[in-house]
């Protein structure tokens, strides 16, 4: 298993190491699988600048309000279900 890590420098840049995948995203929400389970990030303006699944790196860019840890097993199909209903209206 490879280590997580998050840098969060002035809410507006986050560097991440230890991501399996990025499930979902938008400009208010990233929903990211880490190594320790899914990390949901919210905020505004977000985008992804930097994305290396090979080696579990993923920088974000935007305004980060919250970050909050769901464990492993959560469904999250539901939320992702939501994000892509919002997306084909």
């Amino acid at each position: 298993m490879s280590d997580h890590s998050l840098l969060l420098v002035n809410r507006s840049k986050l560097n991440l190491t230890g991501i399996n995948n990025v499930n979902t995203f938008d400009e208010d929400e990233i929903l990211l699988e880490t190594v320790n389970g899914f990390l949901v990030v919210l905020g505004q303006g977000l985008h992804v600048t930097m994305l290396n699944l090979d080696e579990g790196k993923v920088t974000l860019e935007g305004t980060v309000t919250s970050m909050e840890y769901k464990a492993q097993g959560t469904d999250i199909k539901a939320k992702s279900k939501n994000i892509l209903t919002r997306l084909l209206k």
